[in-house]
């Protein structure tokens, strides 16, 4: 073969070597961009599924926002009677006191008066202040605080409130020398008194209530709330913390109470422990943190 014919025939190689190269470079071509659409469609599907997630997460907020409104409302219609009979005790002492002034023309008498008047009036100003606390839903405001101090000052908004009830026979053991718990005071006093009136409402006969403080080393102190109810029976007992569940009659309780006592629990970094026999009454644990990083 010439020489002439040899490169004819690599001429002729080189041109069905760049044909099957522009072939496969149409085919890759087609390729990518069917690639491209499909990529398109993804992203078109994944773009409106993100939307209807943020749409669904809005709605979730909502409703969380809702709840905590209604449980807030809720919480200060179980309050109002204890607070007004808070109210009407240092308002009955100041308005007596206060005529006793306008009758007396002893100096030292009218000093006494005054100084009763004055010291209810601070009475009176501590618990509307306590009241103004009570009612605050926020964010956490976490500080140190005594928890047998926070259990006294709940007892102050249930004691009176507890006497609706038949025969309830409340006791209380505080433990001593408890390390101090970092959590929102407000927080657990709302939590606590959601146990409270819970544990009171299982025993519409009446009976023994207890409130017990004590530490679980070395991460939390609890506070525990023991009623000799009838009970939660074990297929209830994984249900009692969904919202708007209940095992009460429809004008006894809106099943918020549990819902937002967890959260507000949770939201603290602790947990809320349930120990119950079906007709023998249950327990209920607040357990709080002793330190920040918990």
């Amino acid at each position: 073969m010439g020489e002439g014919e040899t490169i004819e025939k690599k001429l002729g190689e080189c041109e069905i070597e760049l044909e099957d190269a522009r072939g496969l470079a149409f085919a890759r071509e087609k390729l990518l961009l069917a690639n491209i659409e499909e990529l398109d469609a993804v992203y078109g599907a994944l773009r409106e599924k993100i939307r209807e997630i943020r749409e669904r997460d809005a709605r979730i907020r909502d409703f969380d926002e809702a709840l905590t409104r209604a449980n807030r409302l809720s919480s200060l219609g179980e309050l109002a009677a204890s607070i007004a009979h808070e109210i009407k005790n240092p308002l009955i002492s100041i308005q007596g006191f206060a005529r006793r002034i306008g009758g007396s023309s002893d100096v030292d008498k009218m000093r006494e008066y005054a100084s009763v008047i004055e010291q209810e009036s601070e009475r009176l100003s501590t618990v509307l202040m306590r009241l103004l606390d009570f009612s605050r839903m926020s964010e956490p405001e976490r500080e140190y605080f005594d928890l047998n101090a926070i259990v006294a000052d709940t007892i102050l908004f249930t004691e009176h409130h507890l006497t609706r009830f038949r025969k309830i026979d409340l006791t209380v053991e505080k433990g001593e020398n408890l390390p101090q718990v970092y959590a929102d005071k407000i927080h657990v006093q709302q939590a606590l008194l959601n146990i409270v009136m819970n544990a009171a409402q299982a025993m519409p006969e009446g009976g023994p209530l207890s409130l017990r403080t004590g530490v679980r080393p070395p991460d939390y102190a609890w506070i525990s709330v023991t009623d000799r109810g009838g009970g939660i029976s074990p297929e209830d007992l994984e249900k009692i913390f969904d919202p708007f569940f209940t095992t009460k009659g429809k004008r006894d309780g809106t099943g918020l109470g549990l819902s937002l006592t967890k959260k507000l629990v949770e939201a603290n970094g602790g947990r809320v422990e349930v120990e119950s026999v079906k007709g023998r009454g249950s327990t209920f644990r607040l357990l709080l943190p002793l330190m920040k990083h918990v």
